[in-house]
């Protein structure tokens, strides 16, 4: 396995750049932007903000280059620690062909913090450059009020020494509803709905274990990439060789029967071969009235057969809370099953 390069622990003074991807942030969010730059500031960090956070062009006017210069400069400062977008974008992946991965390679490593379109950068620097990275709540999703251990795991995990241990699990409840926070700068999660993982393909009583790195993402956008040079996960698969792969995907427009699609022709490309374990988030959309089926018989239509795991309707993505999943990391899952039901889930991550 190439080593996995993880990014020197942050500490008070830390330099953390808050830049988008693709599109700004439009005025309305500004007032909520303003309370988790002020919240990173009193934990002793300091912030500086990209050129284009606050602006939000039309899509004809937005300019791929000038934002892949942008975090170009910010991938390249070795004084910036950590880069947190505030949330994904839409079109992260147009500024891929034009990052210098040759010259990333040759500076110190940072932490690129996100989920949605951020993956889409994150699973590149992780799979080209060897970055860990970390997929977790955005930026806008930190109030400095929030007490949500999933949010705070994001500033335990920045912290970590490389050959660090920690453990997670199933959150109790999650958010089914989106947050506003246009019309309310100071909201915080509240989850109320019972998390109840699943199993998709054993439904027998039996205790599973996987193990392997972690890689994965946002699969609208990640999923269209995962056979590109890009992403290049064959090659990171191949490397990754003696210890597997666990890949983890989370849903976020795709209709039902659009997942299947995905996922069916990611088992065409191979992208499924050789893994030893795939993690599914829960899904925004579980039904939409131009499907023939909904989002659980689209995934048993595209993954029932599989001989590996397949754990669904976990802490991953757009339904809140998320898991701190670290690109790159060796990874294992111990859970036990019942009828389908995940029972109980041990998620321990280790930055080796």
């Amino acid at each position: 396995m190439a080593n996995i390069l993880y990014p020197a622990p942050l500490k008070v003074g830390s330099k953390i750049a808050i830049c988008s991807l693709s599109s700004g942030l439009k005025e309305k969010y500004h007032a909520r932007l303003d309370r988790v730059i002020d919240g990173l500031k009193h934990r002793g960090y300091e912030v500086v903000e990209g050129e284009f956070l606050r602006q939000n062009k039309p899509r004809d006017e937005l300019d791929a280059k000038a934002h892949a210069k942008q975090l170009m400069g910010f991938l390249l400062d070795d004084e910036v620690a950590a880069i947190m977008p505030p949330m994904g974008g839409e079109l992260a992946m147009e500024i891929l062909p034009l990052l210098d991965f040759n010259a990333i390679k040759e500076v110190k490593p940072k932490w690129l913090v996100g989920f949605s379109d951020v993956s889409t950068i994150a699973c590149a620097l992780t799979a080209k450059c060897q970055w860990a990275t970390l997929h977790s709540a955005n930026l806008m999703q930190l109030h400095p009020d929030e007490t949500n251990p999933y949010s705070l795991q994001i500033f335990e995990t920045i912290t970590y020494e490389s050959g660090s241990k920690f453990e997670q699990g199933p959150s109790a409840y999650y958010q089914k509803n989106k947050p506003n926070y246009a019309q309310n700068p100071d909201e915080l999660l509240a989850p109320s709905e019972p998390t109840q993982w699943q199993c998709l393909n054993y439904t027998d009583e039996r205790t599973i274990e996987m193990s392997g790195r972690l890689f994965g993402g946002c699969l609208d956008t990640v999923g269209l990439l995962l056979d590109s040079p890009f992403l290049a996960l064959h090659d990171f698969k191949k490397h990754s060789a003696n210890e597997g792969l666990i890949l983890y995907l989370e849903n976020s427009e795709l209709t039902p029967t659009t997942v299947a699609r995905f996922l069916l022709s990611l088992k065409l490309a191979g992208v499924f071969d050789d893994i030893n374990g795939l993690i599914l988030g829960r899904s925004e959309i579980t039904q939409s009235h131009h499907d023939a089926f909904d989002y659980r018989h689209a995934l048993e239509v595209a993954l029932g057969g599989c001989l590996f795991p397949v754990i669904i309707d976990a802490d991953i993505g757009h339904v809140q809370p998320n898991l701190n999943l670290v690109n790159g990391a060796k990874c294992s899952l111990t859970a036990d099953i019942n009828q389908g039901k995940v029972l109980n889930a041990s998620l321990n991550t280790e930055l080796i």
